[in-house]
């Protein structure tokens, strides 16, 4: 289609509200996997003409192209990639929101869903036996996710509460609450010759070579922040390990060396890593919980008033 630029956020709003089917939503979410029209259609159970008139109708009411068409099916546009990521968090806050009602009805009390990044299951995990015991009654379904999964869960309703570091910005109608603070520190494998020293400057590690995770996670960014102040880029290692419980396994190897929040090392074997006595000055933003204003006196209540109550103990 030859489409025309889209009108402001407020309008394309309210002709959203107004002419936005849930068929709509279905099928770009379809369209999205299957990045082919028949095979999309047969996902949501309608046929192959009534699919591309609903595709056609998504991308006049959006004056956007959501797909490129070519000879062996078709190709998602940048403006189709936003439309199916916010199509799958609606579609599951409507499943979220079905389960939810069905256990309303049958006098059940759904379980608060909590998400969190890894470096925040800190909070909750020494806390759960004292928690069990406080709340016998409380239901929790906790799932680990990525900072961008949980920000999009939380605004569309298929999570209550986010475990996370402080976000730069904090969506409207949430409160975050900080509940520990962090740093990176930096681990060596057990009986590494940098372990036994007293102090160490990164200049010294010059020679490791360095287990680093993506550029956008914080601790990448605190220890590249201080190699930017020493004018030299670490030597990277072939392997990325996301998962704590695997990085001993590296850091065996001679001159490894791995960044890690101090709030993963209860995830890790003391006897197989070790922190190197560097003091990099590399604080990180805060763990804490993030959740909508309007749920702070309903049933996540008892769980905030117990995470605030862990935390200032």
């Amino acid at each position: 289609m030859s489409a025309s630029p889209p009108t402001t956020g407020p309008v394309l709003h309210e002709r959203l509200l107004a002419r936005l089917r849930l068929r709509h939503l279905k099928l770009i979410d379809a369209l999205a996997a299957q990045a082919h029209l028949r095979r999309a259609a047969e996902a949501v159970h309608i046929s192959q003409p009534a699919a591309t008139q609903l595709l056609r109708e998504l991308e006049d009411l959006l004056g956007l192209a959501l797909f490129e068409r070519h000879a062996r099916g078709m190709r998602i546009t940048e403006a189709g990639r936003v439309l199916a990521r916010h199509a799958r968090v609606a579609i599951e806050a409507l499943a979220s929101t079905a389960e939810a009602l069905a256990q309303h009805a049958a006098g059940q009390q759904r379980p608060l869903r909590v998400g969190a990044i890894l470096a925040a299951l800190s909070l909750v995990r020494p806390a759960l036996p004292a928690l069990r015991a406080q709340h016998p009654m409380l239901r929790l379904a906790i799932e680990e996710a990525s900072i961008e999964r949980l920000l999009a869960g939380l605004q569309g309703g298929a999570l209550d509460l986010v475990l996370l570091r402080q976000p730069a910005t904090v969506p409207e109608g949430c409160r975050f609450e900080a509940l520990r603070p962090d740093r990176m520190v930096v681990l060596a494998g057990a009986g590494h010759p940098w372990t036994g020293r007293k102090r160490l400057r990164l200049r010294d590690l010059s020679g490791a070579r360095w287990v680093l995770p993506p550029p956008h996670f914080a601790v990448r960014q605190a220890l590249d922040a201080a190699f930017a102040r020493e004018a030299a880029p670490p030597l990277v290692h072939a392997i990325q390990v996301l998962v704590p419980e695997l990085l001993p396994t590296v850091l065996a190897e001679a001159g490894v060396l791995a960044p890690v929040p101090q709030s993963a090392l209860d995830r890790l074997d003391g006897a197989l890593v070790q922190v190197l006595p560097l003091d990099l000055q590399a604080p990180l933003e805060p763990l804490g919980m993030l959740y909508r204003r309007s749920d702070a006196e309903g049933p996540l209540a008892p769980l905030v008033a117990f995470l605030s109550t862990q935390a200032a103990a």
